[in-house]
């Protein structure tokens, strides 16, 4: 199997290919001509046509550098059928994968059979859908980087913008919220897990229309959650941050209308001689204290000075 190292955690691609195609692939049949395909690829912005019988089953595949080949050879008038005899692609049988088909086998299938694009069908034969390396990079960038649940950034996304945090906040400050729902596990045992798993939505939307466009609300546990305030003061972030307290606040639920629930957030601002890490675990104690002392406030702790 497949598997993609970030730092200390291993990912494992098992996702179905269905997940990462592109459905409704543009088809061309072999009585079309030459023609036609530079045109649906000029048109569409697309790399290549998938060539399918009258059963709508792949045939084969004509690509963007197939074209150009017959360009310049003074061929673009030739049907697909005498093309592909042209480019020496008749009687070569066409690799395809299956919906079902883990995407690890298809990155396999690129790098061993050095090609870059899959028909994909389903159990019959007929075509459902195209995959590319493109594609893969683009969804499991997501895949890598992204919570499923609230479709905030993880802890792997944490990890990869560290450097950058670093350097943005060598010349301006940045504020640290690190903020954690409060009672959760009783939510949980109340109400269940579909409910919990509403109010971490809601509440992930909650900040994320509270912070401004240019901060970043990360998830990095359970019911945790990091906030990152660019070019903060520590006036804007303890706003911020009691906007953010209010707002959860404020949420209703209309499966439970009775269900309140709040937040304790601890506040941190980190300037240029503090490490990010350091100030993250500043922060997580002022969401301690908060949390020790009556929960649903904020709590700020001032940086540390030089000596």
């Amino acid at each position: 199997m497949l598997r993609f190292q970030l730092r200390d955690s291993e990912i494992k691609i098992t996702q179905p290919v269905e997940k990462f195609m592109t459905p409704d692939p543009f088809t061309l049949s072999t009585k079309d001509n030459v023609q036609k395909a530079i045109e649906l690829m000029m048109d569409n912005k697309i790399g290549s046509c998938i060539i399918v019988d009258d059963q709508f089953r792949p045939q084969n595949i004509i690509t963007k550098t197939d074209t150009i080949k017959l360009i310049f050879s003074g061929y673009t008038s030739l049907s697909i059928e005498d093309a592909i005899e042209f480019l020496g692609k008749d009687g070569k049988e066409l690799i395809t994968v299956k919906l079902d088909t883990p995407i690890s086998e298809c990155v396999k299938l690129f790098v061993t059979k050095n090609i870059k694009h899959l028909p994909v069908t389903d159990k019959k034969g007929v075509l459902k859908g195209i995959i590319s390396a493109t594609n893969i990079l683009k969804k499991l960038s997501l895949l890598i980087f992204t919570d499923n649940l609230t479709s905030l950034g993880n802890r792997h996304y944490l990890q990869s913008i560290q450097f950058r945090l670093e350097r943005i906040k060598s010349k301006h400050p940045i504020g640290i919220l690190v903020a954690d729902i409060d009672n959760f596990k009783q939510i949980n045992d109340v109400y269940g897990h579909h409910i919990g798993d509403t109010v971490l939505q809601k509440v992930a939307q909650t900040i994320l229309k509270t912070i401004r466009i240019t901060d970043e609300a990360i998830r990095i546990g359970g019911e945790e959650f990091l906030i990152i305030l660019f070019h903060a003061s520590e006036i804007s972030a303890l706003k911020i941050a009691e906007r953010i307290r209010k707002a959860v606040e404020n949420l209703t639920f209309e499966e439970v209308p009775e269900l309140r629930i709040t937040i304790s957030i601890g506040a941190v601002l980190c300037p240029c001689y503090i490490l990010v890490d350091e100030c993250i675990k500043t922060a997580d104690k002022a969401l301690l204290e908060a949390k020790e002392t009556g929960k649903n406030k904020v709590i700020f702790i001032p940086p540390r000075k030089t000596k």
